[in-house]
């Protein structure tokens, strides 16, 4: 650096500005071959991140080589020099907040490093290999450019007169030779949602399940009775307590909605807040049965965009981010992609094992000639059975709270399912009220909405 050049500091620090945007910095750095199709997954994951409240920017290699980096050819100088603008542009705009996607061929590993080791101290650099062999590339080559570098036209092309170096370590490798476009998105937003919230909120609930299962295996439950009449344990305080330290440690400027905590209406002018039930299934874990749960999830605009539900007493847990897909893993396992049933008869209907309605049973009897049983279960275990497929129908009609609904509607959704309140309209979050007043009900598929075309349709609504 010139003798007589003095950087100056930034105004504001890391925390304010994180404060200021709602999200941590990132910087996704795409890198592949010509037409294995970078561009295309960036813009579409600017798009979606958008949509989620995200402030994202896109830094694209042929966007900059017209502008920034005119002046730049494609020797082994110029290609090195471009790059490092890039690297240095990404930083900048990371600095400032946003979540930066770089889309560029950036061919050498040298050149790759050299952008994680100016950027990674700032904030997290997400290498994204978009994997396409050349064959498929040349097959695609909308731009012409192969052929014209196959006839000599175009020197120092990257995978015919030019060395592309693969990542070897990439922390997200998208092979577009068999994943769609739709489903490479998925597995950023994925990413970037772990990143973001998903990690805090997987170790909140395996934290807050610990707590329960110690009250679980001891003698004393200090059960109180709330003025519902609904019980309260220990457990239920114990965890309540956890998830919400751990959230306002980590998102400060996230309000949090928890059942055992008193309701803040400062929520209410946020886009984003977490809605948390500690213990759902209260009457499950005082009969010891195992079916209770910890629901954590993140709203945005009313929508809930991460959920986690956390099994305790059988160590399985369940995640899913808007548009990133729906997982589960069991004890001992990885992480398995979750996905509802075809099902249209022989349909297996949950049913709740403490809040029972006449209106569900005679649904339930209207169709009985398309459905095989029905298995009873507490909490949103429900929910989640109809998400890996085991179960097809849930209906709901007395009142719940939004902390009952929230993660399990993302889980369920994001595998596929169909929820909605009983008159048929979309549930919401982040409230003034935060009953819900109509029910609910899941299902599969909408050829099993057994509510839509009942005679009781006039008395449910």
């Amino acid at each position: 650096m010139n003798k007589n050049i003095f950087p100056i500091g930034q105004s504001l620090n890391t925390d304010e500005r994180r404060a200021l945007t709602g999200q941590r910095p990132m910087v996704l750095w795409f890198t592949g071959l010509s037409g294995s199709g970078k561009s295309t997954i960036a813009a579409e994951c600017e798009r979606r991140l958008a949509a989620l409240g995200f402030s994202a920017y896109i830094l694209d290699g042929d966007n900059l080589r017209a502008g920034l980096n005119a002046g730049l050819g494609f020797s082994p100088a110029d290609r090195a020099e471009n790059l490092r603008r890039i690297t240095e542009a990404a930083y900048l705009l990371a600095d400032s907040g946003q979540i930066v996607l770089v889309s560029a061929i950036s061919p050498t590993r040298a050149a790759r490093e050299a952008a994680r080791e100016r950027i990674s101290p700032r904030c997290d650099f997400v290498e994204i290999y978009v994997n396409a062999p050349l064959e498929v590339c040349e097959a695609r080559d909308v731009k012409g450019l192969y052929s014209r570098a196959r006839k000599g036209e175009i020197a120092d092309f990257t995978g015919i007169s030019a060395p592309y170096e693969a990542p070897e370590n990439p922390e997200l490798m998208l092979d577009t030779a068999d994943l769609s476009p739709g489903e490479c998105v998925h597995a950023v937003i994925a990413q970037v949602a772990e990143r973001q919230y998903l990690s805090v909120m997987l170790d909140a609930a395996l934290q807050a399940g610990d707590a329960i299962m110690e009250v679980y295996g001891g003698e004393n439950f200090g059960i109180e009775y709330k003025a519902d009449t609904s019980p309260v344990t220990i457990a239920d305080k114990k965890a309540n307590d956890i998830i919400v330290d751990k959230l306002r440690g980590g998102f400060p400027f996230i309000p949090v909605l928890a059942e055992e905590s008193a309701d803040d209406k400062s929520r209410l002018f946020s886009r984003y807040c977490f809605i948390v039930d500690p213990l759902d299934g209260t009457k499950e874990f005082i009969s010891r049965n195992g079916e209770f749960t910890v629901n954590i999830a993140l709203a945005f605009e009313g929508k809930p965009v991460v959920g986690v539900v956390y099994v305790p007493a059988a160590d399985i847990m369940y995640k899913s981010v808007c548009g990133g897909g729906a997982y589960r893993k069991k004890s001992g396992g990885g992480w398995e992609r979750l996905r509802v049933s075809d099902r249209t008869e022989g349909l297996v209907v949950m049913r709740s094992r403490s809040h029972g309605d006449p209106r569900e049973e005679e649904l339930i009897n209207q169709n009985k000639n398309r459905i095989t049983h029905t298995v009873s279960a507490g909490s949103s275990l429900k929910g989640c059975a109809i998400a890996v497929g085991e179960a097809d129908v849930y209906m709901r009609f007395g009142p719940t709270m939004e902390w009952d609904t929230a993660a399990m509607q993302c889980v369920c959704e994001e595998a596929g399912a169909i929820m909605r309140q009983t008159d048929g309209t979309p549930l919401t979050y982040n409230r003034a009220n935060s009953l819900n007043e109509k029910g609910f009900y899941i299902i599969n598929r909408p050829e099993n909405d057994f509510i839509a075309n009942t005679s009781l349709i006039g008395e449910i609504k």
